[in-house]
């Protein structure tokens, strides 16, 4: 087993995954766009700001291998994506599902879905004031964690065999959501 974390250079998301779930590989922007690239990952993250250039030239790759991003979550892999961390529209326009997201950094009072098994991202957080960069205005699936705003932070999808989970949380994701994203059988990207 093995999670992906895509980003411009290796950072400390991928050693909280390494220390607390399993090996992490790091995956920049020119091998994701390149055709040659394959993995097989039991989970794939997306980091928040990837949308934003000032921090990350990881959009333009997303968008280059969407269809090996499809295929994937059709085959049953996991994707976590967090914000966009920019306000312009079709940051997320590289996934199989239409999403949009608003941008805006503030702390929130959260209602989470305790029957969802993602809702353990938030394990040992403060989820009365917890800090995210925006919320999902459409989405294709269920809310998870909503806002007092009444948009959620957290949302589980279904494509095909495999989860997208948008979260708009500015958190790192707790030690038992990585463990959980880590687990099951490895598929190929």
């Amino acid at each position: 087993m093995s999670i992906a974390v895509f980003w411009d250079s290796k950072m400390t998301f991928h050693r909280l995954v390494e220390d607390t779930a399993c090996p992490c590989e790091a995956v920049t922007p020119l091998l994701l766009a390149a055709p040659f690239y394959q993995g097989t990952y039991t989970g794939i993250i997306v980091p928040t700001g990837f949308g934003n250039t000032s921090y990350s030239k990881l959009l333009p790759a997303l968008r280059a291998c969407s269809g090996r991003i499809e295929r994937y979550l059709e085959a049953g892999g996991k994707l976590l994506v967090f914000g966009a961390a920019d306000a312009s529209p079709n940051r997320y326009d590289w996934l199989p599902e239409d999403v949009g997201y608003h941008y805006e950094f503030m702390e929130h009072s959260l209602t989470v879905d305790a029957s969802s098994p993602w809702s353990c991202l938030f394990d040992g957080y403060d989820t009365e004031k917890f800090a995210a960069d925006g919320w999902f205005e459409s989405y294709p699936g269920k809310p998870v964690a909503t806002a007092e705003n009444g948009f959620p932070v957290l949302v589980e999808c279904r494509i095909g065999k495999g989860t997208l989970l948008l979260a708009s949380t500015h958190e790192y994701p707790s030690e038992s959501f990585l463990r959980l994203l880590a687990a099951g059988d490895p598929v190929r990207f």
